[in-house]
């Protein structure tokens, strides 16, 4: 969990226009809501979710 935590702060740091959202999804089942983290690097949009 440590690991994931640094990975994910030093990710941050190098991004530029970091941003933290949520999502939404509706399906069948119901509605789904996950966190995201979106940002720049070396011009190249990297989204990270779950």
């Amino acid at each position: 969990m440590k690991t994931a935590a640094v990975l994910t702060l030093l990710m941050l740091a190098a991004c530029s226009e970091p941003r933290l959202y949520t999502g939404v999804s509706i399906g069948p089942g119901g509605v789904n809501v996950y966190p995201a983290v979106s940002g720049t690097v070396g011009g190249a949009k990297v989204t990270v979710a779950p």
